[in-house]
């Protein structure tokens, strides 16, 4: 993370903020950034009641140019289109890369082992005002291994401080980490867990990835992605890989029979969700940090937040990639928008070829492994549609779409518990119902001399930009 920040601050990203306080400061101004677009990331310091030098940082990818730096790519080419590119490139011809094992890594700078494990000296912030307490995990990375095949997994879930020596972790099947923790439940085995919550950004954004398949380590992924292996070292009390430079990591283990109360907690869908009455505890044994710690935070909220505009990219990249795995031609462009939270909305242009085609795009565009997760509203428009507009997509959708002929609902799909639009007695089915729009022209008349034609084409606005863009800066 530190040549990533000077990276960052190189390119005129970063800002750092002395004295804002963990209870109340921290949140708020992160809520004000996420809302903001291309708002800077920010490296709380000099937080009271905490040493200096203890220090966190906030929206560390919420614009296009930290997230080109994250990827290696030349901030001054952040455009939409490039990075969306990218992913795509990534998806179509990605060879992972294992990480490979060092005797000492910059994380070991600090060692606090057993009774000098205090997790009270890290100033994990209460992120929203109704929140049940600190949460040091928003931005974690949880490593575990499949007790069955060995792989490991590294996942991003909520992790609330409980006490000195203990954590929480909030997860469940069908999430990997949730299957690989409730293998050694019913072995009646703790789990061994490092929480690593200061990470190397890409590692975070490879923890958050919906849609890799079980067994599929995040660490080769992401190690994929650079292009060479992350460097890891090997944690002393479960053996478990944890990041060589990062900036704090917690070890030990999913308790089987230890048990606190979780949450309430600001969750993604911008409200808060009651939390747990009884969640497994992690108890802590080792704790590894740098000099100078920093806790990295992405807290939930309304959206759009941080993690909806990095992952908009990567996720609209596998839907139109599975879709064209699955035989869809034709796509135009895939928008996951950020003001969906990603997960709720999907939009996908095509140039319609066949009877049918439409259909076809918006039922698997709602369904494939990067949008199944709790998507609400797929819409599919024509290839003259700017998807990543939502102006352009409601004109779409109240132009061509007639709700009798247009509208599909889809009943019982993958939802969750914390959706706020399902019934409160009936979210523990974690299922919900979602909605097909079909707002491109239909295919049996989109020929007739009446079926229109577009008065603002996107050639004749993208000259119009590059010639006369001046005027409106």
């Amino acid at each position: 993370m530190r040549e990533w920040l000077g990276l960052v601050e190189a390119a005129g990203e970063l800002k750092h903020v002395r004295g804002a306080g963990s209870e109340e400061d921290i949140g708020a101004i992160t809520e004000m950034l996420d809302h903001n677009e291309n708002s800077p990331c920010v490296l709380f310091d000099e937080i009271p009641n905490f040493q200096p030098g203890y220090r966190v940082l906030s929206n560390s990818m919420g614009s296009r140019k930290r997230q080109a730096i994250t990827l290696g790519l030349d901030p001054a080419g952040a455009s939409h289109e490039r990075l969306l590119q990218f992913w795509r490139d990534i998806l179509k011809g990605f060879t992972p890369i294992p990480p490979v094992q060092v005797k000492r890594g910059s994380i070991q700078e600090n060692v606090l082992r057993d009774n000098e494990v205090d997790l009270s000296r890290f100033p994990a912030p209460i992120w929203h005002p109704l929140d049940g307490g600190r949460f040091i995990g928003t931005a974690s990375v949880n490593i575990m291994r499949d007790p069955d095949t060995g792989a490991i997994n590294a996942g991003t879930y909520r992790n609330q401080v409980f006490d000195k020596n203990s954590i929480g972790i909030r997860v469940a099947p069908p999430h990997h980490g949730g299957i690989i923790k409730e293998k050694y439940m019913q072995r009646g085995q703790p789990c061994p867990i490092v929480t690593v919550v200061g990470a190397d950004p890409l590692l975070f954004l490879a923890s958050c990835v919906e849609g890799l398949s079980f067994g599929q380590s995040e660490f080769d992924w992401a190690g994929g992605v650079r292009g060479k292996p992350i460097e890891v070292i090997q944690g002393e009390v479960t053996g478990l890989p944890i990041p060589a430079h990062a900036e704090i990591a917690l070890e030990g283990f999913v308790t089987t029979d230890e048990f606190r109360k979780e949450g309430p907690y600001g969750e993604w869908m911008g409200y808060y969700q009651d939390g747990y009455e009884k969640d497994r505890v992690v108890r802590i044994h080792r704790i590894y940090h740098r000099n100078n710690p920093i806790i990295l935070g992405c807290p939930q909220g309304k959206p759009p937040h941080e993690d909806n505009r990095f992952l908009a990219y990567l996720r609209s990249g596998m839907i139109w990639d599975q879709l064209e795995k699955a035989g869809v031609p034709g796509v135009c462009g895939v928008w996951s928008p950020p003001e969906g939270g990603n997960r709720l909305m999907t939009v996908v242009a095509i140039k319609t070829q066949y009877l049918g085609h439409s259909k076809q795009a918006g039922l698997i565009a709602s369904q494939c492994a990067g949008a199944v997760e709790m998507n609400r509203l797929t819409v599919v428009v024509d290839e003259h549609v700017d998807v990543t507009s939502l102006q352009d997509v409601v004109w779409a959708i109240v132009a061509r779409c007639d709700p009798e002929r247009g509208v599909e609902i889809i009943k019982d799909a993958k939802g969750s518990r914390i959706d706020m639009a399902i019934a409160p007695d009936r979210r523990e089915l974690k299922a919900n119902s979602r909605m097909i729009i079909d707002a491109t022209t239909p295919f049996e008349w989109k020929n007739h001399p009446l079926a229109g034609n577009i008065i603002s084409t996107p050639e004749r606005s993208r000259a119009t930009r590059e010639h006369w863009g001046w005027i409106l800066d």
